[in-house]
């Protein structure tokens, strides 16, 4: 008798933020997985205020790409009630994270710094904004890390990215208006050893989500909660937003916003 082969995984996700000046963000995601016979898309939103305003909404139903058109990506999703558009103020990045036997991993982020308008409802935010979409065709339960840091800083002309994976294999990206800067290092206050003497400073700020993320995810799809908590039961993810800026003894500064966030499993 011939053996199993395993099903086939790949995983489209987009992300897609602003942030205004005042700090009320919005959080978009879009995704598309195909997993064997399952063939699920996702798409949800999540809107924070300084404040404390919070809510969050998620929908299976209608979910559609990003656009993508010369420097501008339009997104909008009837179920939950959102458009938003971003215009490109710095080039695209892309890299391929991880490329194994078993599958790959490929990043790339459209717009490092953009400008951007999120309407849900009768709620307007424009300001700043990020996006960027991942490619997965190796299974999350086969990531050779447990922890990963990822965050974005965008202020007026700047932008900082980083990911940094740990708990298993370590490794480090982080690029600084679109340069990569092999000598970072990601430290409580923020990102050090960046190119000309530059460091970001992360100040004080808030907790946008601190949760578990599959009953989030399996409240909406429960046939992939079910499916994923064998694997990932234990998946956390706790997101922030602070102000940020990036300092020189040669520069001057500029403030602005990091989103940033550590996922574990």
């Amino acid at each position: 008798m011939p053996t199993p082969q395993p099903a086939s995984f790949r995983l489209s996700k987009w992300y897609l933020d602003v942030v205004t000046a005042e700090g009320a963000v919005a959080i978009l995601y879009a995704a598309r997985l195909h997993w064997g016979r399952l063939r699920v898309s996702y798409a949800s939103v999540l809107l924070d205020g300084p404040g404390g305003q919070h809510g969050e909404a998620a929908t299976i139903r209608g979910v559609r790409r990003p656009r993508v058109e010369d420097d501008t990506v339009t997104w909008q999703s009837n179920p939950l009630d959102v458009r938003g558009t971003w215009r490109r103020s710095a080039p695209p990045i892309r890299r391929d994270l991880l490329r194994t036997a078993s599958g790959a991993i490929q990043w790339e982020c459209h717009m490092p710094l953009a400008q951007a308008t999120v309407r849900r409802g009768d709620t307007v935010l424009t300001g700043l904004g990020y996006v960027e979409s991942l490619r997965l065709t190796l299974p999350p339960w086969k990531m050779p890390f447990r922890a990963l840091r990822w965050g974005r800083h965008t202020s007026d002309h700047r932008s900082l990215i980083w990911i940094e994976w740990s708990a298993g294999e370590c490794r480090r990206w982080v690029w600084l208006d679109g340069e990569e800067q092999p000598g970072a290092e990601l430290t409580g206050d923020g990102v050090h050893g960046l190119a000309h003497g530059e460091a970001l400073r992360i100040e004080a700020g808030r907790v946008v989500r601190d949760r578990g993320v599959l009953p989030g995810i399996g409240g909406t799809v429960p046939v992939l909660g079910r499916r994923l908590a064998g694997a990932l039961v234990g998946l956390h993810e706790s997101k922030r937003l602070d102000r940020s800026r990036i300092v020189a003894t040669t520069k001057p500064t500029e403030l602005g916003w990091a989103l940033h966030e550590v996922v574990t499993w």
